[in-house]
């Protein structure tokens, strides 16, 4: 007994102090569903102030294994500095939520609305907002912006929009859009020269704007200049992904976020 006492001491301290994979169990049961876990990467701050869950673009599957000790690209240079007091203010639980189902969608990616999908990103929330009992933000970047405006509007058709405090709409897929009801902060971000079709930085300003007239809450839309671009697909590096640009993108996001968090 004493054994299994410790192990679950030593889970529950592991998830306030180092960084690594948690686990996330889906409990929802219906014809089609998958019942494997949701696999997520955290970096936790040690004096937090909020917690921004990151939903990935692409087919939004990392492949995230229990035992990952860190992430790199992107996620490292974009949002592991957000949790860490020796670059930023250190304010920020990260956490890198990894569908375990391909999310595919070449033309559009109906598999970031579906039932599934938007049930999983509930359970993650939900989780870490009781891990931590801090305010949870979502991010989504790409692809990963259908997903948190089908998510939210998920949230308003339940009454349940308190569960998240604000999001970042990041390098945003064209076509995702919150809805004319949303009261919420939402941080825009995209770079001005992502050579992305998918991702146009007039689309997310299209977006910004249609929400600066109905929705009262704190908005803000930010242009990242600096970076390079990379000879891959310009949809998965680059520009689009704030190659050496990512100082830009998490100052952005550590300043509108505290000064919500701050705002009476």
């Amino acid at each position: 007994m004493i054994r299994y006492i410790t192990a679950a001491i030593f889970v529950l301290t592991s998830s306030f102090c180092f960084a690594g994979a948690i686990s996330v169990e889906f409990k929802e049961k219906g014809a089609g569903l998958s019942d494997a876990p949701t696999i997520n990467f955290v970096w936790p701050a040690k004096q937090a102030k909020a917690t921004l869950i990151f939903i990935p673009g692409g087919e939004g599957r990392l492949g995230i294994t229990n035992d990952r000790a860190n992430l790199g690209g992107f996620y490292g240079a974009t949002l592991k500095p957000l949790s860490d007091e020796k670059i930023t203010s250190g304010n920020f639980n990260v956490v890198v939520f990894d569908s375990p189902v391909n999310l595919p969608g070449t033309d559009w990616p109906h598999s970031r609305q579906s039932q599934e999908h938007l049930l999983r990103i509930e359970s993650v929330v939900r989780h870490f907002k009781n891990l931590y009992s801090l305010p949870v933000w979502v991010m989504g970047h790409s692809n990963g912006a259908v997903s948190i405006t089908a998510f939210y509007k998920m949230l308003q058709d339940s009454g349940a929009e308190s569960l998240v405090k604000g999001a970042i709409y990041s390098s945003g897929r064209n076509g995702a859009d919150f809805t004319d009801t949303t009261k919420l902060p939402i941080l825009f971000l995209a770079h001005e020269r992502d050579a992305c079709k998918k991702s146009e930085p007039s689309s997310s300003k299209v977006v910004f704007e249609k929400q600066s007239k109905t929705n009262t809450m704190k908005l803000k839309y930010f242009i990242i200049k600096g970076g390079e671009s990379q000879p891959q697909n310009p949809c998965s590096s680059g520009f689009h992904m704030f190659n050496g640009a990512a100082q830009e993108a998490y100052s952005a996001i550590e300043a509108f976020v505290i000064d919500v968090e701050t705002t009476k």
